[in-house]
């Protein structure tokens, strides 16, 4: 009987709430990683933190302040206090020793200090080649929205993909580069930032922040205190470039940026120069022996993205073009 309850209770759950994902930590099916994992080969070495609000809707009472940055470098403590918080809104840009690359499995991973298996706060992960351009994960969540989950509700982490801050300290949410092929001006070989927003969990579309989806996501709010919002334990890689692939981003130069229309594009190898808009399409490209002078201002666009593609690499730089 308690059986058929239990099987009963998991189809109305999903028909009411959506679809489910992995498991928490330590149970069967969960995909996340612990801290003393053997896959992972490295820590994030250079962080850069932009504090959020204690409430977004009372600026007022000014911006979190707990932890040093210096706590989410090296590797992951899961002691639930060697963090920094983000507060509401705030970001963590994180770099590394050796750029992270795209094989099979997840690439990195990332460490929160949730307590408890149901308790969670959330931050979008945003990965970049260059340190310009970033581009999130897509993610998802079917927490209900009926009821705003404050510093004493509980939710099923099932009901979330590809958000930091999924699992109970001691555990790192995996992200996997494969799910972000193919988009310009992003090399997924060679990620060399990523950067944590944290998730404002207010179902208040005025202030909320959404999934890749459009729904607002539902997790404690207002955080009014200065731990408040995601708290950043470690970033962990697992696919770890060789240590060459960071000099890619020195392998060709624009000259003058910003420019009125004119620029000298320098490379040290033969490969090809594409021209992206801001929206990621293409403009126009050239093959380079290592030199290149062009003209931008045919491309009428005052943004235009310059990518370098050569058969070891590829990396790119904004170009501003002037009035």
């Amino acid at each position: 009987m308690n059986k058929v309850l239990s099987l009963i209770t998991l189809i109305f759950s999903s028909i009411l709430f959506g679809q489910t994902f992995d498991a928490p930590a330590g149970q069967n099916g969960s995909l996340a990683i612990h801290k003393d994992s053997s896959v992972i080969v490295n820590w994030a070495t250079g962080i850069q933190v932009s504090r959020g609000y204690l409430n977004v809707a009372n600026p007022s009472l000014g911006v979190v302040g707990f932890g040093l940055e210096q706590e989410a470098l090296g590797i992951a403590e899961g002691d639930g206090i060697s963090v920094v918080s983000l507060g509401d809104g705030g970001e963590a840009v994180l770099t590394f020793s050796n750029a992270i690359m795209n094989l099979a499995g997840p690439d990195f991973a990332v460490f929160e200090n949730g307590f408890a298996d149901d308790y969670m706060e959330f931050a979008h992960v945003e990965v970049s080649s260059d340190g310009v351009n970033y581009f999130r994960f897509p993610s998802i969540s079917e927490i209900p929205l009926t009821i705003q989950t404050d510093n004493f509700s509980f939710v099923d982490c099932r009901y979330v993909y590809n958000l930091a801050g999924k699992y109970r300290q001691g555990y790192g949410v995996p992200f996997d580069l494969e799910e972000l092929v193919g988009i310009p001006n992003l090399d997924i070989h060679a990620i060399t930032h990523v950067k944590l927003i944290d998730v404002l969990g207010s179902i208040d579309a005025q202030f909320g922040s959404m999934d890749d989806s459009g729904d607002l996501i539902n997790d404690p709010y207002p955080t009014e205190f200065e731990s408040g919002g995601f708290d950043l334990d470690a970033l962990a890689v697992i696919n770890e470039a060789p240590a060459g692939i960071n000099e890619s981003l020195m392998r060709f130069s624009v000259s003058p940026n910003p420019t009125t229309g004119i620029i000298q594009i320098h490379s040290i190898e033969q490969g090809v120069i594409r021209f992206y808009n801001v929206i990621g399409e293409l403009l126009g490209e050239h093959e380079t022996t290592g030199f290149l002078e062009t003209d931008l201002r045919s491309l009428n666009e005052k943004i235009i993205f310059v990518q370098f593609t050569s058969k070891n690499s590829s990396s790119s730089q904004r170009v501003i073009l002037l009035d």
